[in-house]
């Protein structure tokens, strides 16, 4: 069903933004850090996000409104995925901007990655507590039915799914060495 997939892709999600602040962490004692590795975590959230996710929230909601009314924190969701797109992309300059060798003052990078990961989790703490739940509850299994039809978009995670992209290998080995690490 289509909440079960958008809730366990938050699920990858969290787990991403955790590695994120555990850089965040490492950079305020003064550790280098794996910015390659940085890259392809908001990378991942930019793509996977824009292709997959946020598209298939957006039927979700955009069907509610229809159906149901506008609801504040529903209606203000589509523009939100746009804020976020907007501000991943700005991101992803800055760390590739690091990459190239560029120079970046640390507070100030630790200063947008910070931002980075709190804009990212207050949105997914959102729909989580408050969207998802009221959506759940209000549905009926033919809208359920509906959603579902309205999409068709292939969902094969490049981390999470049965193969991983070239582009993401570095990300893929570091999930699953901390998924080791909690077992």
């Amino acid at each position: 069903m289509m909440i079960e997939r958008i809730r366990r892709e938050h699920g990858y999600m969290v787990r991403l933004l955790a590695i994120l602040r555990s850089k965040v962490a490492m950079l305020r004692n003064e550790q280098s850090i794996n910015y390659s590795l940085v890259r392809e975590v908001v990378d991942y959230l930019a793509n996977h996000s824009e292709r997959v996710h946020h598209p298939k929230e957006d039927i979700l909601y955009g069907y509610f409104i229809e159906k149901y009314g506008q609801q504040f924190e529903i209606s203000n969701l589509e523009h939100e995925h746009v804020e976020l797109s907007k501000k991943t992309h700005a991101f992803l300059d800055t760390v590739d901007m690091i990459l190239s060798d560029a120079v970046i003052p640390q507070d100030i990078f630790i200063g947008q990655l910070e931002e980075f990961v709190l804009s990212q989790k207050r949105h997914l703490e959102t729909e989580e507590q408050s969207v998802l739940p009221l959506i759940n509850k209000t549905f009926t299994t033919q809208d359920w039915q509906e959603v579902e039809s309205r999409w068709s978009v292939s969902e094969d995670d490049p981390v999470f799914g049965e193969t991983i992209a070239d582009r993401y290998q570095q990300l893929a080995q570091r999930v699953q060495q901390a998924d080791s690490e909690y077992v």
